[in-house]
């Protein structure tokens, strides 16, 4: 989330932590933070499994193997 630029507040939320410091009492995510976020997390999880797919197309596990699948 830091290579994103994620901003502090939002990383906390998304770690789960209610109140970590005196910036938490006064900056909030907001939706559109919460859409870059998930765009960025989103981008990141695609291009791992490109990376993925190039070593191999498939995996004996089943899960992984199905994702690797259906980008192809």
């Amino acid at each position: 989330m830091d290579e994103f630029g994620t901003p502090p507040k939002l990383k906390g939320e998304r770690m789960g932590h209610e109140d970590g410091s005196v910036q938490a009492c006064y900056s909030h995510a907001t939706a559109d933070m919460r859409r870059t976020l998930m765009d960025d997390l989103a981008r990141v999880w695609e291009e791992s499994l490109a990376l993925r797919r190039e070593m191999s197309p498939g995996s004996p596990m089943r899960t992984l193997d199905t994702l690797l699948r259906a980008g192809q």
